[in-house]
């Protein structure tokens, strides 16, 4: 019996070369779509989004108010399971939307941000360097400066003699473009011979430390709520009335002499200011006793 041929399917033959490089464009397939190895930079930005997603869900779910605080860096790391290089890069993001602020020192850490710059009281740091920490950019310029004689309260308020004369300088800062505060400082012309020809514009204690070497020991600043002027309203490209804070301040040196008082206007809505401290006075314990200087290190803002 003649036996019929059976039907064999035979497979093509198949160049090895080829079969190496599809498989191998399969398993690239296969691990960007979640198995095998991710590429390092797709696998960073994924993190950091979902880093950032769940850092915003704390917030949210704790209902955090700007200036209250998320945590440390360390107890956040921890908390979500990642290592601190990586949670470095969700808070500067974050940084940069102006959604956290991350302050340093004794009392620092994480915390929730409104855009507004945190103006810290208790610290010698410029408010420069404050802003640019917390991703801000400030920029100041003169809007007159002149030599004149001092009126009965700028006599009083730089404890002058009759006879002296004083420099009398007006800055505007800007942040990040727009205007921010308005400062307006009194200075013995005495002291401080050839001033208006320094470039006072970024930080007038600054010339005064490095070119007068003086050493600022004690500032007062007294803090109001006021309402901006016609005149100021233009200045700061604010409608006339919107909210103030007016800070008074006086700056005295090593040798207790009053190198500067100033009236410092900034527009309330950007800007909070803090204070840390350990130490409480009860106002009944000053009474009948005679002042004593504080020793607080001057903050460098001018």
């Amino acid at each position: 019996m003649r036996r019929r041929p059976s039907k064999i399917a035979h497979s093509p033959r198949v160049d090895p070369t080829h079969t190496f490089v599809t498989q191998h464009d399969m398993r690239f397939d296969t691990s960007v779509n979640g198995g095998g190895h991710v590429n390092s930079a797709t696998s960073n930005h994924s993190t950091t989004d979902d880093l950032i997603r769940r850092i915003r869900t704390i917030v949210r779910q704790k209902r955090l108010l700007p200036g209250e605080k998320v945590g440390t860096e360390r107890a956040l790391a921890q908390s979500l399971q990642v290592n601190r290089s990586t949670l470095r890069n969700a808070l500067s993001r974050l940084e940069e939307t102006h959604e956290i602020v991350r302050l340093i020192g004794r009392g620092g850490g994480i915390v929730v941000s409104d855009n507004k710059l945190v103006r810290h009281i208790d610290t010698p740091d410029s408010l420069r360097d404050m802003a640019r920490r917390q991703g801000h950019r400030i920029e100041s310029k003169v809007l007159s400066a002149s030599l004149s004689a001092p009126s009965e309260a700028d006599r009083r308020h730089l404890l002058l003699p009759d006879g002296t004369s004083i420099y009398r300088i007006s800055r505007l800062r800007d942040m990040d473009g727009s205007p921010f505060s308005l400062e307006q400082s009194i200075v013995p012309a005495d002291l401080f011979p050839q001033l208006l020809t320094k470039d006072v514009a970024p930080s007038l204690y600054s010339v005064l430390t490095r070119i007068y070497c003086v050493a600022i020991k004690t500032v007062q600043e007294t803090f109001e709520v006021a309402e901006a002027t016609f005149e100021t309203a233009n200045l700061l490209n604010q409608p006339e009335g919107t909210p103030l804070v007016r800070v008074l301040r006086s700056a005295t040196d090593t040798h207790n002499r009053i190198v500067e008082h100033s009236v410092d206007l900034y527009v309330a809505s950007k800007v909070r200011f803090t204070l840390h401290s350990n130490e409480f006075v009860r106002l009944s314990m000053l009474r009948d006793k005679p002042r004593v200087d504080s020793h607080q290190p001057a903050s460098e803002t001018r």
